[in-house]
């Protein structure tokens, strides 16, 4: 192999003929060679410290510490977990470190199978939405009765599950504020951010969330919890195709009604669907309820602004084109239904009525605003608020003229330790103690079961608390209860809380 050597004034190439180099070629290769080693040095000390696309760990990061990488790595490293937060913590034998998005454990102590695990951090959210009779159906997952978002579904198998992402503890929801489709389990929180075409999943910030008096390490705002409140959403895989803007901020929980459909009231609409088929949705025929009947078809008018739609004896109605348009984008009259008014002046507006929504163009608004569904899901609620109130109460939305709360004693319990509930019940206006209500109390036990447990009428403090046997379960296991304040309180009532199954030798 041939070594090439330095050419310049100094260093005649190795090839070159004239021959007067010869005699001195061994002390000017020596030479050559001190001064390439000199220009390398120099130029190594003038270059920056970092080449440009080299990226430097944030403030407030660590390395992984040995005793986690290789499990670190197994659920994903940096891009599912996010940095290392902490240095290691050491707590009665067993090591921690904190991570962006989750809490590192190993028991030593512990069965093969369980020594390496995520901290249910979840848990300390007090965040929890009840499940919903959900039969399996296809194409979509469901665990213990909470709906888990399509786009989740694969890094929650990747987590193997319950294993490491632990029991869902809501449904999905949408956080508008952050723009991001969200769900929390008790080890991570998963999100989406509506705005991303690439659908990509991310861990939301379960760690730097419970380090944050020890740790320094600011995590990205779309990443941050606790929540906002908001209700669960277990129609938002179908409906986020049509628009958020399209449906509007829900205005109530999902609720079973009359018909035996899963329902749920939006700002601009009410969508329903068997509880065994949720892709396949539907909206209600609620323009009419709210005031809004049906008008006279009309005869056809030669206008290339507007679209014909016979009905009946060459009369229909006429739909202007942007209003066509905008249902064409927003899943066609499969959706809307069939124009049922013709085109009415309406506070400052223009509004047409179809099936199952209503539209208004507004000429004095932005470009990008004009055209717009009309709030009537709020009438709806004004009019029908039995409709609101038939939904799974939780405590951000519990109807009548008190207020519960309910609250563990411990959030995290071994399986042989007693468990202690407390309530309070106070009215809703004045917060004054409400004295002798009377409550029940149902235990959701991890197999299915349940547990009629009752509890005493409150005393003049308004408060009543029970001992709750224990309940043998794997840790990790969340045992959801749910307390009612019964009518002779005012309207019944109820709220949902949990704590987990932690601590088992």
């Amino acid at each position: 192999m041939i070594r090439s050597q330095p050419v310049g004034p100094f260093c005649p190439s190795r090839n070159a003929p004239d021959r007067e180099y010869m005699p001195y070629r061994g002390r000017r290769s020596l030479t050559c060679l001190i001064l390439g080693v000199i220009v390398i040095l120099m130029v190594s000390a003038c270059a920056p410290a970092d080449s440009p696309g080299a990226s430097q760990p944030p403030q407030g990061t660590y390395p992984v510490e040995s005793i986690f990488r290789e499990f670190y790595n197994l659920l994903g490293g940096e891009k599912t977990l996010g940095y290392a937060i902490s240095p290691l913590i050491e707590a009665d034998n067993v090591k921690m470190q904190y991570t962006e998005a989750a809490l590192l454990r190993f028991d030593p102590v512990a069965a093969d199978a369980q020594k390496y695990s995520l901290s249910p951090l979840g848990a300390d959210l007090h965040l929890v939405d009840p499940p919903l009779a959900l039969p399996e159906q296809d194409g979509e997952r469901i665990v213990d009765g909470y709906l888990i978002f399509e786009d989740f579904v694969p890094l929650y198998d990747t987590l193997q599950g319950a294993r490491f992402a632990g029991k869902p503890l809501t449904q999905v929801r949408v956080d508008r504020q952050r723009g991001r489709i969200e769900q929390y389990f008790s080890q991570v929180g998963f999100y989406e951010l509506l705005d991303d075409p690439s659908h990509a999943v991310h861990l939301l910030a379960y760690g730097a969330w419970k380090c944050d008096a020890y740790c320094s390490f600011a995590e990205p705002e779309a990443a941050r919890v606790p929540p906002q409140s908001t209700y669960p959403e277990p129609f938002i895989g179908g409906l986020i195709r049509l628009g958020l803007d399209f449906t509007g901020q829900p205005l109530s929980g999902p609720y079973l009604a009359a018909d035996g459909m899963l329902e749920q009231v939006y700002q601009n609409l009410v969508v329903y669907a068997p509880p065994d088929n949720l892709g396949h949705f539907g909206l209600r025929p609620i323009p009419e309820k709210v005031g809004y009947p049906p008008t006279a078809p009309v005869a056809k008018v030669n206008d290339d602004r507007l679209v014909f739609y016979p009905t009946a004896d060459g009369l229909g109605h006429e739909v202007p084109k942007v209003f066509e348009d905008y249902i064409t984008a927003h899943g066609g009259l499969e959706i809307s239904g069939m124009p049922a008014t013709e085109i009415f002046a309406q506070n400052g507006a223009y509004r047409q009525c179809f099936t199952n929504i209503c539209l208004d163009y507004d000429p004095g608004a932005a470009a990008a605003q004009r055209i717009r569904p009309a709030a009537i899901g709020e009438d709806y609620l004004r009019k029908f608020p039995a409709a609101g109130q038939a939904q799974a109460a939780t405590p951000e939305a519990a109807p009548g003229n008190v207020t519960l709360t309910a609250w563990p004693e411990h959030t995290l319990i071994r399986s042989d330790a007693g468990q202690v509930i407390h309530v309070r019940v106070t009215k809703a206006g004045s917060q004054a103690p409400v004295a002798g209500a009377a409550l029940d109390m149902v235990i959701y036990t991890p197999d299915g079961g349940q547990i009629a447990h009752p509890l005493p009428p409150t005393d003049a403090q308004g408060q009543s608390s029970a001992d709750v046997i224990p309940i043998t379960a794997p840790n990790g296991s969340m045992i959801l209860y749910q307390v009612c304040v019964l009518p002779a309180a005012g309207s019944k009532q109820c709220v949902r809380d949990s704590y987990v199954i932690w601590g088992n030798r």
